[in-house]
């Protein structure tokens, strides 16, 4: 007599937890695969650059190795390394925002790194959370493909190697990044939490702020009652932890508005616009680079208004754009990178052209690894 059990579907299915791990796996393959390869193709291209020629344009501000991940600690990275070995003991280092030189501090700590090291490292947490955050928010927008397009745009845009060097960039995509796919999942305050912890790393990233209230309105059919939804009140929570640097410079220096007054003085140069590159003729080669690529993520940024799904990610992208063309103009290389939203009409159009996005990835890419060159051998690429 047979003894055979019959076979159910019930006892062939997997169990959920299988099918929730496979589906995270599938989400994460492409954006940490791209990650690992872009991070790895940097790292490579800069160690063989400095082991061929060690010679640097301008002396690091402290450099253990000729070719390690320090490399990637150069300009502005020297302000977050003095933060973070010594604190703000200058009014001068109060220009740059406390998240990245407090996170290097304590992975130097536990790990007994150098202190520009773990500024990378931490970098570079950020910049692959950023990824994943930006492939989810992406895909919730359009299909796997326009995403993994726009991925690939963002990731071999030119600049965007400054978000595996020590700035704050990558944690300023991370964060702004993370509190726009909260807002749009409808959990308003922990996407107004994110945002204020994105302030803390860059203060343009309070800019995402239009965002969450467009997100907000639009959830709730817009109109006058829409205004006093107890959840208006969330889009404070960004001002107000943003606002506790502002409080330590009161208890440090006594003056809350001495970040201000010191980007107004010894910084004011660096805060020029496009109405003076037009002006001036004097401008260092890279600024002409910087305007000149910048109208990429320029052009992606007006591209948001083509299609109403993509409305919460115009109300964050086109302004920022505007306001690094009006006062970003020294660093507008790096700050353009950070324009997220504009790779998805770029990724968008792309992905529509498969046969262009082997040349056109290759291409910016191959850009990006000149200038990676030149910056990690400390000439003035910012």
């Amino acid at each position: 007599m047979s003894t055979d059990v019959p076979v159910t579907e019930e006892a062939v299915r997997p169990a959920p937890w299988r099918v929730r791990l496979r589906a995270l796996g599938s989400e994460l393959a492409f954006p940490v695969s791209l990650f690992f390869f872009s991070r790895l193709a940097l790292l490579l291209l800069a160690r063989v650059s400095l082991v061929f020629d060690n010679r640097l344009h301008r002396p690091p501000f402290q450099q253990t190795g000729p070719a390690g991940l320090d490399a990637f600690c150069r300009w502005d990275c020297g302000w977050y390394t003095e933060i973070a070995r010594q604190g703000y003991e200058r009014p001068q280092a109060t220009n740059f925002f406390p998240l990245l030189p407090m996170l290097g501090r304590l992975v130097h700590e536990a790990t007994g790194l150098s202190i520009q090291v773990s500024l990378v490292l931490v970098a570079n947490v950020a910049g692959l959370l950023g990824l994943i955050v930006l492939y989810r928010l992406f895909r919730a927008l359009e299909d796997e493909d326009t995403a993994r397009a726009a991925l690939l745009v963002f990731t071999a845009y030119p600049f965007a190697f400054f978000q595996s060097a020590g700035y704050p960039e990558s944690w300023m995509v991370f964060l702004t990044a993370l509190a726009v796919l909260l807002s749009v999942r409808g959990r308003h305050w922990w996407a107004a939490l994110a945002l204020g912890f994105g302030g803390l790393s860059r203060h343009l990233s309070l800019v995402a702020g239009l965002s969450l209230l467009y997100q907000q309105l639009r959830s709730r059919g817009g109109g006058l009652k829409a205004w006093f939804h107890r959840d208006i009140l969330a889009l404070a929570v960004p001002l107000v932890v943003t606002s506790l640097y502002f409080v330590f410079l009161a208890w440090k220096f006594g003056d809350p508005q001495l970040w201000w007054k010191v980007r107004a003085g010894e910084w004011s140069g660096a805060w020029s616009g496009l109405g003076t590159w037009w002006l001036r003729d004097d401008w260092a080669p890279e600024v002409s680079l910087y305007v000149a690529v910048s109208f990429i993520p320029g052009v992606g940024a007006l591209l948001l208004t083509r299609r109403r799904r993509w409305w919460p990610l115009a109300a964050f992208g086109i302004p920022l754009m505007l306001v690094l063309w009006t006062v970003g103009l020294v660093g507008l290389g790096r700050y353009s990178a950070a324009v997220w939203p504009a790779f998805l009409p770029l990724g968008a159009w792309l992905a529509r052209r498969p046969a262009l996005r082997g040349p056109v990835v290759l291409g910016m890419a191959l850009f990006q690894g000149m200038l990676v060159f030149l910056f990690v051998h400390s000439y003035p690429i910012n």
